[in-house]
């Protein structure tokens, strides 16, 4: 899978950055300042930065989550 973007896809993805519509300095410090808490009390927070999506949930809307475990074992009993 190439991770290339087209000429608008960049240019798009620079004004975001430029802009400050995407502030990732505000985003660390959130992390920063609630991911312990979370991590502690098995909420969720998170931001998924990657070349093909910026992501930044606070689940479960409209985030669902799943035991991959319990799915497992189901699939694994049938057979």
């Amino acid at each position: 899978m190439s991770n290339l973007r087209t000429e608008l896809q960049r240019e798009v993805a620079e004004a975001l950055i430029a802009s400050k519509a995407i502030n990732f300095d505000a985003v660390g410090n959130l992390i920063s300042k609630y991911g312990a808490r979370a991590a502690r009390t098995g909420d969720a927070i998170g931001a998924i930065i990657h070349w093909r999506v910026i992501d930044i949930c606070i689940p479960p809307d409209p985030y669902q989550i799943v035991n991959f475990a319990a799915i497992r074992g189901a699939e694994t009993a049938k057979g």
